[in-house]
């Protein structure tokens, strides 16, 4: 199962109408809105979100105009692009917008979002392991040797890992389990920012990645369920103990 960059959002796509410009849009509003980009974040350049994300510059460029349409971003030549994300910009966006979808999530408790979780990304890891073939195995090693150097950069491994467990799901094959995944992952994000702010967070989820990856590339469904469920039992403890502070 060979993806390609015109492929990344193919089962986003089957899904609704959406061209990937407004697909990524919503990502990255979605994101601002749970709290993992905060006001005054600095936004990957568009060369690093492309390669995140798997599109085309002009994709990203495309995306970024329809984010700042909501004043979520200032976006300006030559300068960086930054999160406006402070009380006023969000008010006003939530008056203008509808909330989307997968933010419903938070709406649950912490034990029905990781039982979900754990369950479906079982089920995912299990049918990569089968299916994942080597082009994926060398997105996977170079999403890898990305996050080695984000020890010290939260955002940017936020969106790396939040693209990592996406492309797992890709390569299940199953759509409706890639798009419950995704919403799943929204649980808590806000809470996720804070885990990785700790020190040892970023490296110790790159660990866990790094097995998830050597058990797909072994083929091994067992292994590879075990390596992801092991993950989401450090993202549970983690995210719990952050709770309660």
């Amino acid at each position: 199962m060979k993806m390609t960059q015109d492929t990344v959002f193919a089962f986003e796509q089957t899904l609704e109408n959406k061209t990937k410009k407004d697909i990524l849009a919503e990502k990255i509003i979605e994101m601002i809105v749970t709290g993992l980009l905060r006001d005054n974040d600095v936004l990957p350049s568009e060369r690093e979100l492309s390669q995140l994300f798997g599109v085309s510059r002009e994709t990203v460029r495309g995306a970024l105009r329809l984010v700042a349409a909501y004043d979520l971003i200032s976006v300006s030549h030559g300068s960086k692009t930054r999160i406006n994300a402070g009380e006023v910009q969000l008010a006003r966006f939530h008056d203008s917008y509808a909330q989307m979808n997968s933010l419903g999530v938070n709406q649950y408790n912490v034990d029905t979002v990781f039982e979900s979780r754990s369950l479906i990304e079982a089920g995912i890891a299990r049918k990569a392991a089968k299916r994942i073939d080597e082009a994926g195995l060398e997105q996977l090693h170079k999403m890898l040797d990305a996050q080695a150097e984000m020890f010290d950069n939260p955002v940017h491994f936020q969106l790396s890992d939040k693209n990592f467990h996406k492309l797992i799901a890709e390569y299940a094959g199953n759509e409706l389990l890639l798009k419950y995944s995704e919403e799943l992952y929204s649980y808590g994000l806000n809470i996720r920012r804070s885990v990785m702010l700790e020190s040892g967070a970023i490296s110790r989820s790159y660990q866990e990645h790094v097995l998830i990856v050597d058990a797909l590339a072994k083929g091994d469904e067992d292994a590879a369920e075990q390596a992801i469920l092991r993950h989401l039992n450090s993202v549970d403890r983690t995210t719990r103990e952050k709770m309660t502070d």
